[in-house]
């Protein structure tokens, strides 16, 4: 296989598929080495005192030295889980606990509640295990609303939100059907001042939680310069493996607790028990460093193609034969704001068909019509959230460009669709 091969546009047999789907991406080469390295030459136990597990061992603590770097972070702060369900579900529940907690210290009634703030357009990571505290009777939770001109979250809105008993305040980084990038920065400062008020009065300290799996591998990912207690990494969003890691601001302190979801052995410093994966770590490892030495080439090629992609949906297409504009029959959602520089969500306005009957009709395409996890075939509640209409949602499709996506494989992709909506 070539590079191109790996970057939305492979061979599988004899077809030809192009790739435009950021629910996951393949393998880097250079991790499909790393991890083949572990598996041959570091299989042992990395608790193990043989030789081959002091490799072990080695490469998962060369692995969070990476990690570490790629977000500003020490590597003190990074432990390993198995993705990100698990490392947001962690952050989940060590706020119930946390709250908890402090209620005895602070002698309130039992009464009380937990109250988390988040988006209504998080992934299904967040939304569900909140979901299932409301029915349990274990938290409650406001689902604060994207603004329906630009799909982000308000500074102000999610301020208004807050409550004596808010112990945690979740916003993620980007979303992963739009693309829309949160001001996570802007919205944690102003709780970190609040939280100064907060503890004149007693009241309890509110952790603060990103889950950044979308925008890793995208967007420069600072933890200090987004302020944040907590960050959710998950290695298949960046040409990782199928593992995730959890960034815990000044790990061991008590004012920013974690709390294991499991028991067992002394691994990832009793917080994450169990033996490691050395060979996905190790390729996690090396997926970070591949970010942080080419983020700004990636950013560079990958800006470039969406900007193509939109443009050749968009509007008149030179020096192309046969290629006519979709005019207003296309409309690009969520486009007023900052995006992630790969993903586009599409809508066709002027079909009677829905999204994923217009990429049934392209067979060489391999696309979603959002989020991977949700599959109803129904509109999208984040893109209807976000502000598109019923529509508009209904014939959506999310088109996400890659590393090394060609001019070539966009011109393809934009044929394909536009013979699939009967507009050629």
């Amino acid at each position: 296989m070539s590079a191109d091969d790996y970057s939305f546009g492979f061979e599988i047999d004899v077809f030809c598929f192009f790739f435009l789907d950021n629910a996951t991406t393949p393998l880097a080469p250079e991790v499909v080495d790393y991890v083949t390295e572990a598996l041959t030459n570091a299989w042992a136990n990395p608790s193990s005192s043989t030789d081959i597990g002091h490799k072990a061992k080695e490469l998962i603590d060369q692995s969070r030295e990476k990690i570490a770097t790629m977000l500003n972070a020490e590597a003190s702060e990074i432990i390993f889980v198995s993705g990100g369900t698990e490392a947001n579900n962690m952050v989940l529940q060590t706020a119930l606990k946390y709250f908890k907690s402090w209620a005895g210290k602070s002698h309130k009634e039992s009464s009380y509640k937990p109250h988390i703030v988040t988006t209504n357009v998080e992934h299904d990571a967040i939304l569900l295990p909140l979901k299932h505290f409301e029915e349990q009777q274990l938290a409650v939770v406001d689902y604060v609303p994207v603004s329906t001109s630009c799909g982000q979250v308000l500074v102000d809105e999610i301020e208004k939100n807050i409550t004596d008993n808010t112990c945690l305040v979740t916003v993620m980084l980007a979303n992963n059907e739009t693309g829309v990038i949160m001001h996570v920065a802007d919205i944690f400062r102003k709780i970190r001042k609040l939280n100064e008020i907060r503890e004149m009065e007693g009241l309890c300290k509110i952790l603060l939680h990103t889950d950044a799996a979308q925008a890793i591998g995208k967007i420069t990912v600072d933890v200090k310069e987004l302020g944040v207690d907590y960050l959710t990494v998950v290695g298949h969003k960046f040409y990782g493996p199928r593992i995730g890691a959890l960034y815990i601001k000044d790990l061991g302190d008590a004012n920013i607790p974690l709390y294991p979801m499991f028991f067992g052995g002394g691994q990832e410093r009793r917080l994450r028990p169990g033996t490691e994966n050395t060979p996905m770590i190790h390729g996690l490892g090396c997926a970070a460093e591949l970010v942080t030495r080419n983020l700004k080439i990636y950013q560079e090629n990958m800006l470039k193609m969406r900007h193509l992609l939109e443009q050749l949906l968009v509007v008149r297409i030179f020096n192309i034969v046969n290629v006519e504009e979709f005019g207003k029959n296309v409309i690009i959602n969520c486009n007023a704001v900052t995006r992630l520089p790969n993903t586009c969500s599409v809508s066709f306005s002027k079909t009677a068909m829905t999204g994923g009957e217009i990429l049934s009709r392209c067979p060489e395409l391999m696309a979603s019509t959002g989020a991977a996890c949700h599959g109803t075939g129904k509109p999208s509640e984040i893109l209807m959230a976000s502000g598109v209409t019923f529509e508009d949602a209904r014939s959506a499709v999310r088109l996400s460009v890659g590393r090394e996506t060609t001019s070539k494989q966009i011109e393809r992709t934009v044929s394909m669709l536009k013979s699939a909506v009967n507009l050629l």
